[in-house]
């Protein structure tokens, strides 16, 4: 009986790893606005991105009657090379940062309709540093709210803002779990390295439904423009990466309690002889 308790409470602390992980990585990347925030900031650096701004900030005064259609395509590049030449600078940092803090108030506010980000703070840092590399000079009074996805992607992403509680239940169910699963085991070292191989399964369930998912968000994803694309691609991409980064230390310290238990059965059985 202790042996089938053991074996049922490792198996449902492995079940709820599998739950709790996604949501806790949701819970710190996402729905945490520092953490999101964090998290987007390697996006600052690419330059498809750079060039997809720069593209919809020109299209943007082409509309708007700011700048003549003719100009569009040299305004696009200019402004393209100057974020890109820039990217270092700590301003570009924290204008970068304000941008994504628009875009985290976007969704998680209390607006509605289509999920936007401000351009803003970046046009005015990009702006200033033109110079005479355009024969007219850009207007950046008006904030400019570049679109990136659809009502229903805001609420998708209203759905997981309840993502912690939830996570911290699925700790919560975890801890209790494998400690179950140590105390009614007959062999802790088994129990151990059981415990262990269900931290492997965790991360290898997780990463198989990552590679899954990931390109099918991509593919399906509601878009209204090319920048939006562009950017949801990137969140995306960058999201497995980090959510696989947090798999490889869960896989790691699966296979140590692994080892460690199988060696402390050997060495449990070679003292029984």
């Amino acid at each position: 009986m202790r042996t089938f308790t053991s074996l049922v409470a490792g198996l449902v602390a492995t079940v709820a790893a599998i739950v709790s992980v996604p949501l806790f990585w949701v819970s710190t990347n996402v729905v945490d606005e520092d953490g999101y925030v964090a998290f987007s900031s390697s996006l600052a650096t690419d330059r498809e991105l750079q060039a997809a701004v720069a593209a919809y900030i020109a299209d943007d005064y082409v509309q708007r009657g700011l700048l003549p259609a003719s100009l569009q395509q040299t305004a696009a590049s200019v402004l393209t090379s100057v974020a890109q030449g820039t990217v270092d600078q700590p301003g570009f940092v924290r204008a970068w940062e304000q941008t994504q803090r628009s875009l985290h108030t976007s969704a998680f506010g209390d607006g509605s309709g289509t999920l936007t980000v401000s351009l803003q703070p970046m046009m005015q840092f990009i702006a200033a540093r033109v110079g005479s590399r355009l024969p007219i000079s850009l207007d950046v009074t008006t904030d400019i709210q570049a679109p990136v996805g659809t009502s229903a992607d805001r609420s998708r992403l209203r759905q997981v803002e309840r993502s912690q509680t939830y996570a911290l239940l699925g700790l919560m169910v975890v801890l209790a779990s494998a400690a179950l699963c140590l105390v009614s085991a007959r062999r802790r070292t088994m129990a151990v390295a059981g415990l262990g191989l269900g931290a492997l399964v965790t991360a290898g369930v997780l990463r198989v439904a990552t590679e899954i998912v990931t390109p099918q968000l991509i593919d399906r994803a509601e878009t209204l423009n090319p920048f939006a694309r562009q950017v949801q691609k990137l969140l995306l991409d960058r999201a497995s990466a980090s959510l696989a980064a947090w798999l490889g230390w869960i896989a790691l310290v699966g296979a140590v309690a692994l080892l460690a238990g199988l060696l402390g059965r050997g060495a449990a059985a070679l003292r029984s002889r």
